[in-house]
């Protein structure tokens, strides 16, 4: 006797559900495409116990018709496509006929829905894959899904699942990135009762920041390019304004959300060094593409899709992407930059308080004890071109290291491993040549800029050295509602590093309290930075204390293209020689190599 058998139907449909069912955002994602593709402009979403005990999505769309609701639970039976040519034209999320049935025979499913032009709506109650009652409901139209007791007979398929609390975290993940696809639809979302979305039609940019917070408003650059009847449209962050990871980052193609990893990689190459190491820029864009150009057929939940042509999307994107930064970045990011150059001092004991005093103004933290200072004075221009041609040196004798030395350490001593004697100025806009006893240094201004920050920084928050100053007036950071309340679960995390928050409503926080060692006009980034290194592990205090340090050392560090004085390099140089470890910055990148002379004689063969 054979040992091949075919499956029951009933099998074949759980085995269906394990493929387009991840979890309980999948089925939110499955119906609410659904609902997209009957037109609604409104669309209303509850789940309880993070949708394991009830889901329900409801809309205004133009609904089923009676004789077309028990067809609607059967696999494969689909109003969408009739032939093989309909899946190189789909203008629709859903289109195999799955996704009910899938779903139906792993739960309890109610299905109601009504169409214009009758007098009853009609509900069908399906358990096991199976339609157990057929009755007609007052009218309404649109259509209603609810879902109850999601893998009651899988029970493997829960234990192998999330917590509710990761679950609740996807599920509004899913519907905040649908919302965001769909800004002509009206959203409204409960979870276990309680409204953590709701957004009215509105524009593209409104809704992006409806759901992800007003903190961006200022931040996004809009993006629009074309090519051969494709277009690329959407925002992304200014090169100051960025996450330390990809969470930020969205694609959508023809309004379905997408995972493009190529995208990526071309972000962050557009980008280039205008971000410094292990920063992502935010990004919200949509590909507008012929429907025949793309494949969504390659992925069970539709994740993926496959183009015609992927060299012509990331040409359109490279384009779109450069030609904004190209545009944005040398006015408005660089030229800040230049200004933040200026070396003015620390706030010093006995000042009164306020912004201005506590900080001494935006800097780089140069001491106001040093050369700097007096050169200053004297009316002499810090600011300006550094060239090595036809430069006889920049000698650092007598040149201090500023008045926050006393931040590197209490018994400073210059290390052997740098003790620079004079420079020759800076090329290519990023890197000096130093001159020592040992050889010739070259040293990356922005890597030895942030070890410095970086371990003035931690040794103060590890000596407790510094201050917090109460706001006058509170920043106020907008998120959303969920975000809100996630960041205030670590409010003492926030207040170990002298950062006061407290709760304001809805989506918005206030910072009423901020340490003298975060620059003036970074608290927002720098927070918000520290707070998804937060999100990413659950740091004991000494690594607490090192992400602190490595954020604002990130932020406040001079970077490529800032145009530094010769004495600000004198004082820059003398620091990094008292640093513990002058070679890495915080990062483990080299912030200096040395050529000795040994190096140059065998290079010339003169040995």
């Amino acid at each position: 006797m054979g040992i091949i058998h075919s499956l029951s139907a009933d099998l074949i449909n759980q085995i269906a559900a394990g493929e387009v069912i991840e979890s309980t955002h999948s089925i939110l994602k499955e119906l609410i495409e659904n609902s997209i593709d009957a037109a609604a402009t409104k669309i209303e979403i509850a789940t309880d116990s993070a949708g394991f005990g009830r889901i329900l999505v409801s809309d205004n769309g133009h609904g089923i018709q009676k004789e077309d609701l028990p067809l609607a639970i059967k696999r494969y039976a689909t109003s969408k496509i009739q032939d093989f040519h309909d899946l190189e034209h789909l203008f629709t999320f859903g289109f195999r006929g799955e996704a009910l049935a899938s779903i139906a025979s792993v739960s309890r499913m109610v299905l109601e829905s009504g169409t214009s032009g009758n007098r009853t709506a009609y509900r069908v109650t399906v358990e096991e894959g199976k339609v157990v009652e057929e009755i007609e409901i007052p009218f309404f139209e649109g259509t209603k899904i609810e879902i109850k007791d999601l893998f009651y007979n899988t029970p493997v398929r829960r234990k192998f699942l999330k917590t509710e609390t990761g679950e609740e975290k996807k599920n509004r993940a899913r519907v905040q990135t649908m919302a965001v696809s769909e800004p002509n639809i009206g959203f409204r979302y409960l979870q276990n009762g309680k409204e953590v979305l709701s957004v009215v039609p509105e524009d593209g940019f409104e809704r992006v920041l409806s759901v992800y917070g007003e903190n961006l408003r200022n931040h996004l650059l809009p993006i629009h390019s074309s090519r051969n009847g494709m277009t690329l449209r959407g925002w992304i962050s200014h090169p100051d304004f960025y996450k330390s990871s990809r969470t930020g980052q969205f694609f959508f193609v023809n309004n379905r959300s997408v995972e493009l990893k190529f995208s990526a990689q071309i972000l962050k190459r557009c980008y280039g060094e205008l971000l410094p190491s292990g920063a992502f820029p935010y990004a919200y864009l949509f590909f507008d593409l012929p429907r025949e150009f793309v494949d969504v057929n390659v992925h069970p939940q539709k994740k993926e899709v496959r183009f015609l042509s992927e060299e012509t999307i990331t040409g359109i994107l490279f384009q779109g992407i450069t030609e904004v930064l190209r545009t944005s970045t040398p006015v408005e990011f660089l030229e800040m930059r230049r200004r933040l150059s200026m070396p003015i001092p620390y706030g010093r004991e006995g000042e009164t308080s306020g912004m201005g005093n506590r900080y001494g103004g935006p800097g780089f933290g140069f001491g106001q004890g040093s050369q700097l200072g007096n050169r200053q004075t004297d009316g002499e221009s810090l600011i300006g071109p550094s060239s090595i041609e036809g430069r006889e040196g920049y000698s650092l004798e007598g040149v201090g290291a500023g008045a926050n030395l006393h931040l590197l350490g209490e018994n400073l001593t210059k290390h052997n491993l740098f003790v620079p004697k004079k420079h020759y100025g800076v090329l290519f806009e990023t890197f000096i040549l130093a001159e020592a006893e040992d050889g010739l240094y070259i040293i990356d201004q922005h890597t030895a800029h942030e070890r410095i920050r970086y371990e003035e920084v931690l040794r103060d928050l590890k000596s407790k050295a510094y201050k917090s100053q109460s706001l006058l007036t509170p920043i106020r950071l907008e998120l959303t509602r969920e975000e809100a309340e996630e960041m205030l679960e670590e409010r003492h995390r926030f207040l170990a590093l002298g950062i006061g928050l407290e709760p304001f409503s809805g989506g918005t926080v206030l910072i009423r309290e901020v340490p003298s060692y975060i620059d003036p006009g970074k608290e927002t980034e720098t927070i918000l930075d520290l707070w998804e290194r937060f999100k990413q592990k659950d740091p004991e205090e000494r690594e607490l204390y090192d992400e602190m340090a490595k954020c604002v050392a990130c932020r406040s560090a001079i970077k490529k293209g800032d145009q530094v004085s010769d004495p600000i390099i004198g004082e820059l140089l003398q620091r990094l020689s008292y640093c513990e470890n002058p070679s890495l910055c915080p990062h483990g990148r080299p912030t200096l190599i040395k050529l000795t002379r040994k190096d140059l004689e065998t290079m010339f063969h003169r040995i």
